[in-house]
């Protein structure tokens, strides 16, 4: 919008001229005589100055406003807003405060100081500002996201799930779905909490956040269920052996399972990371596979989650328990299949899906022409997973790029890997707000934490080192606000994966390519952000390779990185030994029955331990896990004089706020929480504490 010119209508709709209505120049007078109309016209046009960016003159106005009427609540508070937005904090208090004194009832206001006070870090004063707006207007969407926001920050998951219930209430928008969908990630639910099953099948069906970390909350959900729990109960005391419907589904039936649409929306979406539910499904995979050779399940009955079932074995690439009987049952299914391809035999739905719950579609010879015919939704999804989209994989995968040659012997090995085993198979991207700048961002995250501010970046130059099947790149890609992002991978495979996704979801600001980065240091860019999460302990000299991506990080510029912790992997560790011990390989098979006989009753406790790990539960992940060719660990004391030596600023970690506000509970002196030491310390009594990795942020210096 163009500034308003002295003999321009005035913003305020007056009809009179700028000059002869709110123009803030020497009618100071002529305002408090004109009275309570005019000054509601000059509040107008400084709140139109200030929504187009025009704070000067927004300034003025108000000045001009508070000349005439010196209790204005709305003028004070628009000054408030002006100077916080400039970081005079302690002017915006007092401005706001005012305007609170003048008039009490001004929900905004309190609304204001809650901000502030949130940035400050006073997050008890904060809660009590947004409880005081919410209390003046309940209908007050922002200040209930914010509420919850707080309260999910403070480790209190189960107050911030009624404050975005309460919002989602007044509009569904974005904000609110992504906070009830942190608020389910960190909560253990049941059926007792009002509302929840049906919203958590939709952040899961919707996406609004990773479905697989929606997975474990999901699956609490799911298993408080009477009928499951019947079923649960037989598989604990039947396990291995197959079992029938009767016992697997309860009194309920067979009706109440596969009518679950939570459990459905699960399959579909996330692998299923729970050993008793892995188990479950194991059998009844078995059971509906006999049911389907034996004509005895109804179509409609079991179809679509027949369907889902398939879908969430493709996910986990068929790592389900397997017997002798069920290989020779399939075996059966495959030949009444094959001729029907070339010859186009009328088939039950149910045959295929059958099929498709052991093996993936596209490994049978001509399952192409399943594309050819009708099919209810439930089933053409499974075939446009299994067969459409690995064609379209392979087609991707021709034309990506390479940026570097394959000398290191260890980079070469861990590609092999990767191409045999890209993973995750994830499904759906989850939801985002409004891109940010990453100042914006690293300031959130670490609002106590003092770093350099790149400032705005157009574009902002990104490299992600080791981007798998681009999960994490697509996200990067969406999180910022001007982002170009080069993604690069060993893996032909995991890139075409990643570039098949990207087009799906219509992003462009992403460029993918083949590389290994200990050979990147000649690639002739430069980058503003750097992240590579779990890909530099795969190196042969992983700060070899921090070096030369460093190398690449302009001045000033972040890094988000992830290694495994020591302390954290003492099961992993345990399992490789194991493996080294009783001669297991890398192969599909071997990956099966040794997960099968690490959680076997007389297994020892540290290596059950492992059926915590997420990535124990899918095949590649497994392989990732526990039969990677190249894994190095560090603690943190290693990672501090690493940062050192390579003059990088420590920022923070992406941890839990529970794990953060314990942190901070114990070592109350570092605000920031950046002291390594302490985090040394805390790991130490807490070693589960970097399960997954140690993820944090540098600088360069």
């Amino acid at each position: 919008m163009k500034e308003t010119g002295r003999n321009d209508a005035c913003p305020c709709n007056s009809g009179k001229k700028y000059k002869h209505c709110c123009q803030p120049r020497g009618g100071m007078a002529a305002l408090a005589q004109a009275g309570p109309q005019s000054v509601q016209g000059a509040l107008q046009a400084a709140v139109a100055h200030y929504q187009a960016g025009r704070f000067q003159q927004a300034e003025a106005l108000c000045r001009h406003i508070l000349q005439a009427e010196p209790a204005q609540a709305d003028a004070l508070h628009l000054l408030g807003m002006l100077a916080r937005d400039f970081g005079k904090t302690g002017l915006a208090l007092e401005l706001i405060g005012k305007a609170i004194a003048a008039r009490p009832l001004f929900p905004e206001a309190y609304y204001h100081l809650g901000l502030i006070r949130m940035e400050q870090g006073r997050l008890e004063d904060a809660v009590t500002l947004y409880g005081q707006a919410i209390a003046l207007a309940p209908g007050f969407l922002q200040a209930h996201c914010n509420l919850g926001a707080l309260l999910n920050r403070q480790g209190q998951p189960m107050q911030a799930l009624a404050s975005y219930q309460a919002a989602f209430q007044i509009r569904e928008i974005l904000e609110v779905k992504i906070g009830l969908a942190e608020c389910f990630q960190r909560l253990s639910l049941n059926d007792e909490m009002a509302g929840v099953r049906p919203l958590l099948t939709r952040a899961i069906a919707e996406a609004w956040r990773r479905p697989e970390d929606l997975a474990g909350s999901a699956i609490a959900l799911i298993k408080t269920r009477a009928g499951m729990q019947a079923g649960l109960a037989h598989v604990r005391s039947a396990w291995p052996d197959r079992s029938s419907g009767e016992t697997l589904f309860g009194d309920a039936g067979l009706s109440a399972s596969l009518g679950d649409e939570l459990l459905q929306r699960l399959l579909e979406n996330a692998t299923v990371c729970d050993l008793e539910l892995e188990r479950w499904l194991t059998m009844v995979r078995a059971y509906l596979l006999d049911a389907v050779l034996n004509g005895s399940v109804q179509h409609e009955q079991g179809l679509a989650f027949y369907a889902a079932l398939a879908r969430q074995c493709f996910i986990n690439e068929y790592v389900f328990a397997c017997t002798a009987q069920e290989l020779g049952q399939v075996g059966q299914l495959k030949a009444r299949l094959l001729p029907a391809f070339d010859n186009g035999t009328p088939l039950s739905a149910m045959a295929p899906m059958a099929v498709a719950s052991y093996m993936p579609l596209s490994a049978l010879p001509g399952a192409q022409a399943l594309l050819s015919r009708s099919w209810p939704d439930a089933v053409r999804a499974v075939l446009l997973q299994q067969i459409e989209e690995p064609l379209q994989e392979e087609q991707l995968r021709a034309g990506i790029p390479r940026l570097t040659t394959f000398d290191d012997e260890v980079s070469r090995q861990v590609q092999q890997q990767y191409e045999e085993n890209p993973y995750p198979r994830w499904v759906r991207p989850s939801l985002f707000i409004q891109p940010v700048s990453l100042d914006e961002r690293l300031h959130k995250l670490f609002p106590l934490s003092t770093f350099q501010r790149l400032g705005e970046r157009d574009p902002l130059d990104v490299l992600i080192a080791g981007c798998g099947t681009g999960q994490h790149s697509t996200e990067t890609a969406r999180r910022y606000r001007n982002a170009q992002v080069l993604a690069i991978d060993l893996s032909s495979k995991s890139l075409a994966y990643a570039k098949r996704k990207t087009r799906d979801i219509d992003l462009t600001n992403i460029d993918y390519a083949q590389a290994d980065i200990m050979q990147l240091g000649a690639l002739g860019k430069s980058f503003d952000l750097i992240e590579s999460v779990g890909v530099l302990h795969h190196l042969a000299d992983p700060v070899a390779g921090w070096r030369i991506l460093l190398s690449l990080l302009r001045p000033r510029g972040f890094m988000l990185l992830g290694f495994y912790s020591e302390l954290a992997r003492g099961s992993v560790v345990a399992a490789r030994r194991v493996i080294a011990q009783q001669g297991y390989a890398s192969t599909a098979q071997d990956i099966r029955r040794c997960r099968q006989d690490l959680m076997a009753p007389d297994s020892d406790a540290q290596l059950k331990a492992l059926a915590t790990f997420r990535d124990f539960y899918g095949l590649s992940e497994c392989r990732d896990l526990l039969f990677h060719v190249q894994e190095h660990r560090y603690t943190l004391p290693a990672l501090k004089a690493i940062l050192e030596e390579l003059k990088l600023d420590f920022l923070g970690f992406n941890t839990e706020p529970a794990t953060l506000n314990h942190y901070r509970a114990r070592f109350p002196a570092d605000a920031s929480a950046t002291d390594l030491d302490n985090w040394h310390q805390y790991e130490t009594a807490n070693p589960q504490a970097f399960v997954g990795m140690y993820q944090f942020w540098v600088q360069k210096r």
